[in-house]
């Protein structure tokens, strides 16, 4: 049996004629495609010369505060101020029962009595004795024995003397008052506790004169030069901004973060407060600086870029970028002067895409 070919062959014929005409036209869309621009915008990056800073953060604290202690063992039987409270300097704000202090002051004053007695007996003794070797009745280790014995009684009487002056510098303690004006900030002892000698018992500060407490780098830290003017943020009170000083910058660096402690002055204001979170800019003077406008910022597969026109093409650099919320971020790394960044790229635009820049 003969086979035919002739349906298969007609195909293959069919086909083979077809192939320059497909391929002519996937070369003309390439081609088509390849041609077609997306208009962009662009700006020509220029740096500028701006007065820089370093950024410190800290928290306030009152650049006077003290901690209360009792100085006696007694009963706190009265507290004259609470947490809140304003205080004047002097004034009482702890009492202790000072009945045992009492006792001491009248066991002192006893003991100053019979020192006195005594003393008096012994430089009588001395007296007669002074006279009886002066027309040779005594002799001289008599005359020594009884002087030893009057300046024993008067260095017994000095003794009772300082003995009794503590004690009545006890009875002050029982009352304690307030070093300096302030406010009182909080208290650790109620009425019927027991106080004893250097257990904390209240806390004041002076809230008009508040302290920023920042940490800088050491790397950093020539900026901090004390009488130096600063600007300093609260964010918990919005974008006031307030000035400040520097107070000192402690000359150890923590041996953990090896940074240093940075002490700001800030010009008293009512809404201040002690804790809050502040923000201090250190100047560092002029330099060179290099920014980028935020529209032309973008994020692409999760890393941060611009594109940048080169040659007709988009050109995707990965930047490094510090003030993620200035219109205008300083670039620390992946551009440079005279680079022409695209701003508000198109969301097509794509790494190579031919580009034609508009005005």
């Amino acid at each position: 049996m003969k086979r035919t070919r002739g349906p298969s062959l007609l195909v293959l014929t069919l086909l083979t004629a077809a192939l320059p005409t497909l391929s002519s036209c996937g070369h003309r869309e390439s081609v088509a495609h390849e041609s077609t621009a997306v208009p962009v915008r662009t700006q020509v990056l220029s740096p500028a010369r701006e007065t820089g800073g370093v950024e410190v953060v800290g928290s306030l604290h009152s650049s006077q505060e003290a901690v209360i202690a009792g100085k006696v063992m007694g009963t706190v039987t009265e507290i004259r101020k609470r947490a809140g409270d304003p205080v004047s300097q002097g004034e009482v704000l702890i009492t202790i029962d000072s009945r045992d202090v009492a006792g001491q002051i009248m066991q002192a004053e006893g003991a100053l009595a019979q020192a006195s007695a005594a003393a008096v007996l012994t430089e009588a003794n001395f007296r007669r004795f002074e006279q009886l070797f002066e027309r040779g009745s005594a002799s001289g280790m008599e005359l020594d024995q009884a002087r030893y014995q009057y300046e024993t009684a008067m260095g017994a009487v000095r003794q009772a003397e300082g003995a009794l002056s503590t004690a009545k510098s006890y009875k002050s303690y029982a009352e304690i008052p307030a070093p300096f004006d302030g406010h009182v900030v909080d208290r650790f002892c109620e009425v019927g506790d027991l106080a004893s000698p250097g257990r904390p018992l209240m806390k004041i500060e002076d809230p008009t004169r508040l302290r920023l407490h920042a940490t800088v780098e050491a790397t950093k830290a020539a900026a901090a030069r004390p009488g130096t003017a600063v600007t300093v943020r609260v964010p918990a009170l919005g974008t006031r901004v307030f000035k400040g000083t520097i107070r000192a910058v402690v000359p150890a660096a923590d041996a953990a973060t090896h940074s240093f402690m940075v002490k700001i002055d800030l010009e008293p204001d009512p809404a201040l407060r002690t804790g809050l979170y502040g923000r201090a800019v250190l100047p560092l003077g002029e330099r060179e600086v290099l920014r980028v406008p935020r529209g032309a910022v973008v994020k692409r597969g999760g890393v941060t870029g611009v594109f940048v026109a080169e040659s007709g093409r988009a050109v995707f650099r990965l930047v490094t970028l510090v003030g993620g919320d200035d219109p205008a971020p300083e670039v620390l790394s992946g551009l440079s002067a005279g680079d022409a960044v695209i701003v508000d790229p198109p969301a097509d635009l794509e790494v190579g895409s031919r580009i034609e820049v508009t005005t």
